[in-house]
């Protein structure tokens, strides 16, 4: 097993990013950014990206590291450096 996980977690965010919330749904975790990425679509199709009151869903596939230095609160998500984000 990988020591890196990549972890898929949702934001419910402004349209540009700049203000987002993680969603309170569980991170799921994979061991490549690959396979994370793979999940994208279906994690913007669940029912707490679909109810959650923001005007853009973003899913994004990070490292542990990367989750935890965006801590708790609002993140402004331009911010995290090499990551791609599929937004419904």
């Amino acid at each position: 097993m990988s020591a890196t996980l990549i972890a898929l977690a949702l934001f419910g965010c402004s349209d540009d990013g700049s203000a987002c919330e993680r969603l309170s749904t569980p991170v799921q975790t994979y061991e490549s950014r690959a396979a994370c990425s793979a999940r994208l679509d279906d994690a913007l199709a669940t029912e707490a990206a679909m109810k959650a009151e923001a005007p853009t869903v973003f899913a994004q596939c990070l490292s542990n590291s990367q989750l935890a230095s965006l801590g708790k609160g609002t993140v402004d998500l331009r911010r995290v450096n090499g990551v791609q984000f599929a937004a419904r």
